[in-house]
Protein backbone atom coordinates (compact mmCIF):
# COMPACT_ATOMS: atom_id res chain seq x y z
CA UNK A 1 0.00 0.00 0.00
CA UNK A 2 1.12 3.32 -0.30
CA UNK A 3 1.46 5.67 2.04
CA UNK A 4 -1.17 8.22 0.87
CA UNK A 5 -3.75 8.17 -2.15
CA UNK A 6 -2.48 10.25 -4.89
CA UNK A 7 -6.12 11.63 -5.04
CA UNK A 8 -5.57 13.11 -1.79
CA UNK A 9 -2.45 15.20 -2.71
CA UNK A 10 -2.12 19.02 -1.65
CA UNK A 11 0.62 21.15 -3.92
CA UNK A 12 0.17 24.84 -3.36
CA UNK A 13 2.40 27.55 -4.92
CA UNK A 14 2.00 30.79 -3.28
CA UNK A 15 2.43 33.87 -5.53
CA UNK A 16 2.10 37.70 -4.44
CA UNK A 17 -1.13 37.88 -6.31
CA UNK A 18 -2.39 34.42 -6.30
CA UNK A 19 -2.58 31.00 -4.97
CA UNK A 20 -2.30 27.76 -7.15
CA UNK A 21 -2.75 24.70 -6.04
CA UNK A 22 -4.38 20.97 -6.49
CA UNK A 23 -6.05 18.24 -4.69
CA UNK A 24 -5.12 15.76 -5.60
CA UNK A 25 -3.48 14.39 -9.36
CA UNK A 26 -3.81 12.00 -11.76
CA UNK A 27 -1.53 9.68 -13.85
CA UNK A 28 -1.50 12.38 -16.55
CA UNK A 29 -0.57 15.17 -14.33
CA UNK A 30 -2.35 18.80 -15.07
CA UNK A 31 -2.01 22.37 -14.90
CA UNK A 32 -3.49 24.07 -11.01
CA UNK A 33 -7.16 23.63 -10.66
CA UNK A 34 -7.35 26.35 -8.64
CA UNK A 35 -6.29 30.04 -8.30
CA UNK A 36 -7.01 32.11 -5.92
CA UNK A 37 -6.01 35.69 -4.88
CA UNK A 38 -3.55 35.85 -2.45
CA UNK A 39 -5.27 38.05 0.45
CA UNK A 40 -7.30 37.25 3.30
CA UNK A 41 -9.28 39.40 5.77
CA UNK A 42 -8.67 40.30 9.32
CA UNK A 43 -11.20 41.30 11.73
CA UNK A 44 -9.88 44.63 13.23
CA UNK A 45 -11.81 43.45 16.79
CA UNK A 46 -11.41 39.92 16.87
CA UNK A 47 -8.43 39.35 14.99
CA UNK A 48 -9.45 36.28 13.21
CA UNK A 49 -8.54 36.02 9.55
CA UNK A 50 -12.07 35.59 6.94
CA UNK A 51 -11.64 34.06 3.15
CA UNK A 52 -13.64 37.26 2.18
CA UNK A 53 -14.65 40.63 3.38
CA UNK A 54 -16.73 41.78 6.01
CA UNK A 55 -18.04 44.78 8.34
CA UNK A 56 -14.51 45.63 10.55
CA UNK A 57 -12.32 43.85 8.04
CA UNK A 58 -8.66 44.74 7.15
CA UNK A 59 -7.54 42.62 3.42
CA UNK A 60 -3.85 41.65 4.00
CA UNK A 61 -2.05 40.74 1.44
CA UNK A 62 0.57 38.57 2.91
CA UNK A 63 3.40 38.08 0.22
CA UNK A 64 4.48 40.96 -1.64
CA UNK A 65 7.34 41.22 -4.00
CA UNK A 66 7.42 37.11 -3.80
CA UNK A 67 8.50 37.64 -0.21
CA UNK A 68 6.27 36.89 2.77
CA UNK A 69 5.48 39.85 4.67
CA UNK A 70 2.72 38.51 7.68
CA UNK A 71 3.34 35.10 8.45
CA UNK A 72 0.35 34.51 10.14
CA UNK A 73 -1.65 35.64 7.96
CA UNK A 74 -0.24 33.30 5.18
CA UNK A 75 -0.77 30.51 7.54
CA UNK A 76 -4.31 31.35 7.58
CA UNK A 77 -4.72 31.59 4.13
CA UNK A 78 -2.90 28.03 3.93
CA UNK A 79 -5.82 27.03 7.04
CA UNK A 80 -8.77 28.43 4.85
CA UNK A 81 -7.30 25.93 1.67
CA UNK A 82 -7.67 22.96 3.66
CA UNK A 83 -10.80 24.00 5.72
CA UNK A 84 -12.81 24.38 2.34
CA UNK A 85 -10.61 21.52 0.97
CA UNK A 86 -12.16 19.19 3.69
CA UNK A 87 -15.69 20.78 3.58
CA UNK A 88 -15.67 19.67 -0.19
CA UNK A 89 -14.38 16.41 -0.07
CA UNK A 90 -15.26 13.06 2.93
CA UNK A 91 -11.37 13.27 3.79
CA UNK A 92 -9.46 13.60 7.06
CA UNK A 93 -7.01 16.15 8.03
CA UNK A 94 -4.60 13.00 8.75
CA UNK A 95 -5.24 11.95 4.98
CA UNK A 96 -3.50 14.91 3.04
CA UNK A 97 0.23 15.16 2.41
CA UNK A 98 1.30 18.94 2.01
CA UNK A 99 3.86 20.45 -0.80
CA UNK A 100 4.81 24.03 -0.97
CA UNK A 101 6.82 25.25 -4.45
CA UNK A 102 8.77 28.16 -2.23
CA UNK A 103 10.41 30.87 -4.43
CA UNK A 104 14.30 30.21 -4.59
CA UNK A 105 15.59 33.29 -3.20
CA UNK A 106 13.13 35.18 -0.86
CA UNK A 107 11.53 33.15 1.52
CA UNK A 108 14.09 32.53 4.58
CA UNK A 109 14.83 29.32 6.66
CA UNK A 110 12.76 31.08 10.24
CA UNK A 111 9.86 31.64 7.93
CA UNK A 112 9.60 28.03 6.85
CA UNK A 113 10.54 26.68 9.81
CA UNK A 114 7.65 29.02 11.30
CA UNK A 115 5.17 27.47 8.52
CA UNK A 116 6.42 23.90 9.17
CA UNK A 117 5.33 24.27 12.91
CA UNK A 118 1.72 25.66 12.21
CA UNK A 119 1.11 22.88 9.89
CA UNK A 120 1.51 20.24 12.24
CA UNK A 121 0.63 21.85 15.27
CA UNK A 122 -2.13 24.01 14.16
CA UNK A 123 -3.11 22.14 10.96
CA UNK A 124 -2.21 18.66 12.54
CA UNK A 125 -0.85 18.00 9.28
CA UNK A 126 0.78 14.32 9.08
CA UNK A 127 2.74 14.65 6.29
CA UNK A 128 5.12 17.82 4.71
CA UNK A 129 7.57 18.91 2.93
CA UNK A 130 8.42 22.23 0.14
CA UNK A 131 10.27 22.41 -2.72
CA UNK A 132 12.59 24.99 -4.00
CA UNK A 133 10.82 26.14 -7.26
CA UNK A 134 13.97 26.13 -9.98
CA UNK A 135 14.05 22.74 -8.58
CA UNK A 136 10.46 22.19 -9.24
CA UNK A 137 10.95 23.55 -12.67
CA UNK A 138 13.94 21.57 -13.44
CA UNK A 139 11.91 17.77 -12.84
CA UNK A 140 9.07 19.62 -14.95
CA UNK A 141 11.77 19.52 -17.74
CA UNK A 142 13.07 16.12 -17.31
CA UNK A 143 15.00 14.42 -20.02
CA UNK A 144 17.57 13.94 -17.36
CA UNK A 145 18.47 17.78 -17.20
CA UNK A 146 20.19 18.64 -14.04
CA UNK A 147 21.65 21.70 -15.02
CA UNK A 148 19.98 24.95 -16.63
CA UNK A 149 19.17 28.59 -15.83
CA UNK A 150 15.41 29.31 -14.01
CA UNK A 151 13.95 32.72 -14.56
CA UNK A 152 10.93 33.25 -12.46
CA UNK A 153 9.00 36.35 -13.39
CA UNK A 154 6.00 37.83 -11.32
CA UNK A 155 4.04 41.35 -11.50
CA UNK A 156 6.38 42.98 -9.84
CA UNK A 157 10.32 40.97 -9.32
CA UNK A 158 12.11 38.89 -11.19
CA UNK A 159 14.04 35.73 -9.35
CA UNK A 160 17.35 34.01 -11.50
CA UNK A 161 18.81 31.39 -10.09
CA UNK A 162 21.41 28.83 -11.76
CA UNK A 163 20.45 24.59 -10.92
CA UNK A 164 24.13 23.05 -11.00
CA UNK A 165 23.37 19.26 -10.03
CA UNK A 166 20.00 19.60 -8.91
CA UNK A 167 21.41 22.13 -6.08
CA UNK A 168 19.83 25.72 -7.00
CA UNK A 169 23.22 28.26 -6.62
CA UNK A 170 21.50 30.60 -4.08
CA UNK A 171 24.68 32.85 -4.24
CA UNK A 172 24.78 33.47 -7.84
CA UNK A 173 21.14 34.16 -7.81
CA UNK A 174 19.93 37.58 -8.97
CA UNK A 175 16.80 39.25 -7.44
CA UNK A 176 15.17 42.02 -8.97
CA UNK A 177 12.31 44.23 -6.84
CA UNK A 178 10.69 46.30 -9.29
CA UNK A 179 10.20 45.19 -12.46
CA UNK A 180 8.42 42.28 -14.05
CA UNK A 181 4.84 41.79 -15.64
CA UNK A 182 3.87 45.32 -14.82
CA UNK A 183 6.14 46.93 -17.02
CA UNK A 184 4.58 45.22 -20.10
CA UNK A 185 1.43 47.33 -18.55
CA UNK A 186 3.08 50.57 -18.20
CA UNK A 187 4.26 50.54 -22.11
CA UNK A 188 0.59 49.16 -23.17
CA UNK A 189 -0.75 52.09 -21.08
CA UNK A 190 1.51 54.12 -23.30
CA UNK A 191 -0.29 53.04 -26.46
CA UNK A 192 -3.90 52.34 -25.03
CA UNK A 193 -4.29 54.99 -22.31
CA UNK A 194 -7.65 54.31 -23.14
CA UNK A 195 -8.02 51.03 -21.39
CA UNK A 196 -8.76 50.25 -17.63
CA UNK A 197 -5.99 48.17 -15.27
CA UNK A 198 -8.32 45.40 -15.94
CA UNK A 199 -8.47 45.60 -19.94
CA UNK A 200 -4.74 45.78 -20.12
CA UNK A 201 -4.39 42.56 -18.40
CA UNK A 202 -6.98 41.04 -20.46
CA UNK A 203 -5.34 42.02 -23.74
CA UNK A 204 -1.96 41.01 -22.18
CA UNK A 205 -2.92 37.17 -21.66
CA UNK A 206 -5.65 37.32 -24.73
CA UNK A 207 -2.96 35.48 -27.42
CA UNK A 208 -3.12 38.37 -29.73
CA UNK A 209 -0.79 40.62 -27.91
CA UNK A 210 2.36 38.95 -29.43
CA UNK A 211 5.88 39.94 -29.74
CA UNK A 212 7.53 40.24 -33.13
CA UNK A 213 10.40 38.18 -34.13
CA UNK A 214 13.81 40.05 -36.01
CA UNK A 215 12.34 40.17 -39.69
CA UNK A 216 8.42 40.98 -38.53
CA UNK A 217 8.54 44.46 -37.63
CA UNK A 218 6.81 45.54 -41.12
CA UNK A 219 4.14 43.87 -39.13
CA UNK A 220 3.42 46.91 -37.57
CA UNK A 221 3.51 49.65 -39.85
CA UNK A 222 1.60 47.52 -42.95
CA UNK A 223 -1.34 48.59 -43.55
CA UNK A 224 -4.45 45.61 -45.00
CA UNK A 225 -6.62 47.14 -47.84
CA UNK A 226 -9.77 46.08 -45.79
CA UNK A 227 -10.10 47.56 -43.02
CA UNK A 228 -13.31 45.95 -41.79
CA UNK A 229 -11.96 42.06 -42.49
CA UNK A 230 -10.22 40.13 -39.64
CA UNK A 231 -11.56 40.71 -36.43
CA UNK A 232 -11.10 37.26 -35.20
CA UNK A 233 -10.66 35.86 -31.56
CA UNK A 234 -7.71 33.41 -32.31
CA UNK A 235 -8.70 31.97 -28.15
CA UNK A 236 -12.27 30.84 -29.77
CA UNK A 237 -12.17 27.38 -30.10
CA UNK A 238 -15.05 26.67 -33.10
CA UNK A 239 -16.69 23.01 -32.44
CA UNK A 240 -19.98 20.50 -33.54
CA UNK A 241 -21.82 19.23 -30.67
CA UNK A 242 -19.86 16.04 -30.68
CA UNK A 243 -16.68 18.63 -29.42
CA UNK A 244 -14.74 18.57 -33.17
CA UNK A 245 -13.43 21.87 -34.51
CA UNK A 246 -15.51 22.67 -37.76
CA UNK A 247 -13.58 22.63 -40.55
CA UNK A 248 -15.67 25.17 -42.70
CA UNK A 249 -14.96 27.92 -40.49
CA UNK A 250 -11.59 27.10 -39.06
CA UNK A 251 -10.59 27.14 -42.74
CA UNK A 252 -12.23 30.56 -43.11
CA UNK A 253 -9.48 31.23 -39.76
CA UNK A 254 -6.15 34.24 -40.25
CA UNK A 255 -3.19 34.30 -38.40
CA UNK A 256 -3.09 37.36 -35.52
CA UNK A 257 -0.59 38.36 -37.57
CA UNK A 258 -2.55 38.69 -40.39
CA UNK A 259 -5.10 40.62 -39.33
CA UNK A 260 -5.21 44.81 -39.08
CA UNK A 261 -7.43 44.77 -36.51
CA UNK A 262 -8.57 41.81 -33.66
CA UNK A 263 -10.19 41.99 -29.97
CA UNK A 264 -10.21 40.45 -26.48
CA UNK A 265 -12.97 39.99 -24.23
CA UNK A 266 -12.88 42.39 -21.37
CA UNK A 267 -13.45 40.36 -18.61
CA UNK A 268 -15.86 42.33 -16.55
CA UNK A 269 -18.09 43.40 -19.32
CA UNK A 270 -17.74 40.11 -21.34
CA UNK A 271 -17.70 42.92 -24.20
CA UNK A 272 -14.85 42.74 -27.48
CA UNK A 273 -12.81 45.39 -27.00
CA UNK A 274 -11.25 46.09 -31.04
CA UNK A 275 -6.94 47.02 -30.86
CA UNK A 276 -5.42 47.33 -34.11
CA UNK A 277 -1.29 46.95 -34.41
CA UNK A 278 -0.64 48.62 -31.28
CA UNK A 279 -0.81 44.97 -30.10
CA UNK A 280 2.58 44.43 -31.65
CA UNK A 281 5.58 44.91 -29.75
CA UNK A 282 8.92 44.69 -30.86
CA UNK A 283 10.75 45.25 -27.67
CA UNK A 284 10.32 46.47 -24.06
CA UNK A 285 12.26 47.17 -20.82
CA UNK A 286 11.57 43.39 -19.14
CA UNK A 287 13.60 42.04 -22.10
CA UNK A 288 16.63 43.72 -21.53
CA UNK A 289 15.79 43.58 -18.03
CA UNK A 290 15.90 39.52 -17.96
CA UNK A 291 18.53 39.05 -20.19
CA UNK A 292 21.22 41.01 -18.44
CA UNK A 293 20.14 39.73 -15.16
CA UNK A 294 20.96 36.12 -16.68
CA UNK A 295 24.29 37.10 -17.22
CA UNK A 296 25.05 38.80 -14.35
CA UNK A 297 23.82 35.26 -12.62
CA UNK A 298 25.51 33.23 -14.98
CA UNK A 299 28.71 35.42 -14.38
CA UNK A 300 29.22 33.98 -10.89
CA UNK A 301 29.48 30.14 -12.12
CA UNK A 302 33.08 29.22 -12.21
CA UNK A 303 33.00 25.70 -14.24
CA UNK A 304 32.70 26.91 -17.52
CA UNK A 305 30.97 23.62 -19.03
CA UNK A 306 28.16 23.23 -16.30
CA UNK A 307 28.07 27.57 -17.20
CA UNK A 308 27.52 26.58 -20.48
CA UNK A 309 24.97 24.12 -19.55
CA UNK A 310 23.27 26.78 -17.46
CA UNK A 311 22.88 29.16 -21.03
CA UNK A 312 22.04 25.48 -23.00
CA UNK A 313 19.63 25.22 -20.61
CA UNK A 314 17.15 28.59 -19.56
CA UNK A 315 13.92 27.87 -17.81
CA UNK A 316 10.83 31.12 -18.42
CA UNK A 317 8.43 30.37 -16.14
CA UNK A 318 5.90 32.85 -14.77
CA UNK A 319 2.40 33.94 -16.15
CA UNK A 320 4.22 36.81 -18.27
CA UNK A 321 5.57 34.36 -20.97
CA UNK A 322 2.01 33.24 -21.81
CA UNK A 323 2.78 35.76 -23.96
CA UNK A 324 3.57 34.71 -27.95
CA UNK A 325 7.59 35.60 -28.83
CA UNK A 326 8.50 37.01 -25.63
CA UNK A 327 10.55 33.89 -24.54
CA UNK A 328 12.40 34.19 -27.86
CA UNK A 329 13.02 37.82 -27.87
CA UNK A 330 14.72 36.83 -24.71
CA UNK A 331 17.04 34.48 -25.73
CA UNK A 332 17.50 36.56 -29.53
CA UNK A 333 18.75 39.76 -26.64
CA UNK A 334 21.27 37.00 -25.22
CA UNK A 335 22.91 36.22 -28.15
CA UNK A 336 22.70 39.54 -29.75
CA UNK A 337 24.59 40.99 -26.56
CA UNK A 338 26.76 37.68 -24.98
CA UNK A 339 27.50 35.29 -27.33
CA UNK A 340 31.02 34.39 -27.70
CA UNK A 341 31.25 33.94 -31.96
CA UNK A 342 33.48 33.09 -34.52
CA UNK A 343 34.78 35.28 -36.98
CA UNK A 344 33.88 34.21 -40.79
CA UNK A 345 37.41 34.63 -42.31
CA UNK A 346 40.91 33.54 -40.76
CA UNK A 347 43.63 35.43 -39.95
CA UNK A 348 47.53 34.28 -40.54
CA UNK A 349 45.58 31.06 -40.24
CA UNK A 350 44.24 30.90 -36.81
CA UNK A 351 40.50 32.00 -36.26
CA UNK A 352 40.49 34.27 -32.96
CA UNK A 353 37.11 34.20 -31.69
CA UNK A 354 34.68 37.58 -31.63
CA UNK A 355 34.37 38.37 -27.65
CA UNK A 356 31.72 40.11 -26.76
CA UNK A 357 32.67 43.18 -24.60
CA UNK A 358 31.01 42.43 -21.63
CA UNK A 359 32.69 38.90 -21.95
CA UNK A 360 36.17 40.70 -22.28
CA UNK A 361 35.31 42.77 -19.29
CA UNK A 362 34.19 39.78 -17.05
CA UNK A 363 37.77 37.89 -17.85
CA UNK A 364 39.45 41.04 -16.85
CA UNK A 365 37.72 41.57 -13.85
CA UNK A 366 36.99 37.66 -12.80
CA UNK A 367 39.54 35.25 -13.89
CA UNK A 368 42.57 37.53 -13.65
CA UNK A 369 44.91 34.24 -13.64
CA UNK A 370 43.74 33.08 -17.29
CA UNK A 371 46.19 33.05 -20.01
CA UNK A 372 46.47 36.68 -21.88
CA UNK A 373 47.32 35.53 -25.38
CA UNK A 374 44.39 34.65 -27.77
CA UNK A 375 43.84 31.10 -26.41
CA UNK A 376 42.57 32.55 -23.04
CA UNK A 377 39.50 33.43 -25.10
CA UNK A 378 38.48 30.27 -26.84
CA UNK A 379 37.09 28.81 -23.68
CA UNK A 380 34.85 31.31 -22.58
CA UNK A 381 31.17 31.13 -22.65
CA UNK A 382 28.14 31.16 -23.99
CA UNK A 383 28.63 29.71 -27.41
CA UNK A 384 25.58 28.91 -27.92
CA UNK A 385 22.25 30.35 -25.82
CA UNK A 386 18.96 28.36 -25.77
CA UNK A 387 15.82 27.76 -24.14
CA UNK A 388 15.37 24.54 -22.59
CA UNK A 389 13.56 21.71 -24.53
CA UNK A 390 9.68 21.27 -22.88
CA UNK A 391 8.74 17.82 -22.77
CA UNK A 392 6.86 15.68 -25.21
CA UNK A 393 4.42 13.81 -23.02
CA UNK A 394 2.21 15.36 -20.48
CA UNK A 395 -0.81 16.54 -22.94
CA UNK A 396 -2.99 18.23 -20.30
CA UNK A 397 -0.04 20.90 -20.09
CA UNK A 398 0.14 21.66 -23.86
CA UNK A 399 -3.59 22.91 -23.37
CA UNK A 400 -4.95 25.62 -24.36
CA UNK A 401 -2.89 25.21 -27.82
CA UNK A 402 -4.37 28.70 -28.79
CA UNK A 403 -1.99 29.77 -25.98
CA UNK A 404 0.78 27.27 -26.82
CA UNK A 405 0.01 25.67 -23.59
CA UNK A 406 0.22 25.99 -20.01
CA UNK A 407 4.04 25.77 -19.34
CA UNK A 408 4.65 29.19 -17.44
CA UNK A 409 3.63 26.96 -14.82
CA UNK A 410 5.49 24.17 -15.05
CA UNK A 411 6.94 24.39 -11.56
CA UNK A 412 4.11 23.17 -11.07
CA UNK A 413 4.23 20.12 -12.98
CA UNK A 414 7.55 19.52 -11.63
CA UNK A 415 5.62 19.70 -7.86
CA UNK A 416 3.40 16.76 -8.93
CA UNK A 417 6.54 14.61 -9.89
CA UNK A 418 8.02 14.98 -6.81
CA UNK A 419 4.69 14.55 -5.06
CA UNK A 420 4.16 11.48 -6.58
CA UNK A 421 7.83 10.18 -5.50
CA UNK A 422 8.31 11.16 -1.72
CA UNK A 423 4.50 10.51 -0.85
CA UNK A 424 2.87 7.73 -3.03
CA UNK A 425 6.25 5.75 -1.85
CA UNK A 426 7.00 3.46 -4.77
CA UNK A 427 10.24 1.24 -4.03
CA UNK A 428 10.32 3.41 -0.88
CA UNK A 429 7.42 3.10 0.69
CA UNK A 430 8.54 2.46 3.77
CA UNK A 431 11.40 5.51 4.02
CA UNK A 432 9.67 8.48 5.52
CA UNK A 433 12.87 10.42 5.36
CA UNK A 434 11.50 12.13 1.92
CA UNK A 435 9.14 14.15 3.93
CA UNK A 436 8.55 15.76 7.35
CA UNK A 437 6.24 12.91 9.07
CA UNK A 438 4.54 13.47 12.24
CA UNK A 439 6.72 11.43 14.56
CA UNK A 440 9.91 13.09 12.71
CA UNK A 441 8.63 16.57 13.94
CA UNK A 442 8.10 15.29 17.57
CA UNK A 443 11.62 14.05 17.77
CA UNK A 444 12.99 17.27 15.73
CA UNK A 445 10.36 19.84 15.47
CA UNK A 446 10.76 22.42 12.78
CA UNK A 447 13.82 22.10 12.02
CA UNK A 448 13.48 18.93 10.76
CA UNK A 449 11.87 20.22 7.21
CA UNK A 450 15.79 20.61 6.43
CA UNK A 451 16.66 17.37 6.74
CA UNK A 452 13.90 16.38 4.17
CA UNK A 453 13.77 19.45 1.65
CA UNK A 454 16.02 19.14 -1.35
Amino acid sequence: MPLYKENHFLIIYPGSDHMLFSFGIKDSLSPPQFRIPSIVYQNSTTKEYLSSSADNCLPIQPIQDSKITDLDAFNALLQIILSSIIKQHPVTINQIPVLIIVPSLTWSKRQIEYITKFVFEKLEITAFNILDLSLASIFGIGGGTVNATVVHVGDNNIQVAPVIGYQTIKYAGVYIKGVGGKVLDEEIKEKRPDLSESQIDDLKYSGIFEFLQEGEESIQVQNDTNEDEGEFDVAKIVANDDGNEDPDVTSKIRKNKELEKNFFIDSNTQERVVVGKERFFTSSKLIGTISSAIFDSLLKINDLDKRQDCYDNIILVGSVFQIPGLKQKIIAKLITEYLVTEPPTETNGVSDPIVNPAIIKYQQLNEPNLDDGAGSTLSQVPNSIRLAKLPDYFPEWKKPKTLGGSWQDLYFLGGEIYAKQIFSGGSHHHNKELFVASDMYEERGPQSIWDVSI
